[in-house]
């Protein structure tokens, strides 16, 4: 399902990093990628993420956030398959993130130092990192120009149009990935609290019956 509220990747939307790894005969071995699955609700890592590792999402979805200073956890990202996410270890152990299963979930991890030479080595590798990094940064910009500038009711039909994408869990059952977002979870991605997305939903589904 293409969804055009998303930032337009086409030259390589259908790029697979392991299939372009087989592709230029490149060996691996089981510790540099493997495969895990993650239960609905289980955390594929909490911080401090000291971890060495890359995740993409083979099936299901992700969300990313952090934790305020007074401990309370709040999300800024959700991912359905094909996303990648985790630390690049650029930050100067600066990253604070934790990611969580929204559905049951299989997972490829890669091994950090293994993702970075492949990345950084091949040439078709390193365009195509680069053009994934800056559709995440465009992205993130239209999602925060949302805020910005829209009411509250346009932010979620934002969120709405934005993550209208199909996933499939790794029960292979299918789900619209917006449907998968708590009130908490709306709240957090448009700057909101869950009591004003509960309260404008409310209204709306008034307003449709």
């Amino acid at each position: 399902m293409k969804n055009p509220n998303r930032p337009n990747n086409s030259d390589f939307e259908n790029f697979n990093f392991l299939t372009q790894l087989k592709k230029l005969q490149i060996s691996f071995d089981k510790n540099e990628i493997l495969e895990i699955d993650v239960k609905k609700n289980g955390y594929i890592y909490l911080p401090p993420n000291k971890e060495n590792y890359i995740y993409e999402i083979i099936s299901g979805a992700v969300k990313l956030g952090g934790y305020s200073d007074d401990g309370e956890s709040f999300v800024y990202e959700v991912l359905p398959p094909a996303e990648f996410f985790g630390n690049l270890k650029y930050l100067n152990n600066q990253f604070h993130e934790y990611a969580k299963a929204i559905v049951d979930s299989k997972i490829r991890v890669y091994d950090l130092d293994f993702f970075k030479t492949m990345v950084t080595n091949n040439p078709t590798i390193s365009n195509w990192f680069i053009s994934y990094l800056v559709k995440r940064w465009c992205s993130a910009e239209l999602k925060l120009k949302n805020i910005k500038e829209k009411q509250i009711e346009e932010r979620i039909d934002y969120l709405n149009k934005h993550y209208n994408v199909e996933v499939i869990d790794a029960k292979n059952n299918a789900h619209i990935l917006f449907d998968l977002l708590t009130k908490k979870d709306m709240g957090d991605l448009i700057g909101v609290t869950r009591q004003t997305v509960s309260s404008i939903l409310h209204k709306e589904k008034n307003l449709i019956f």
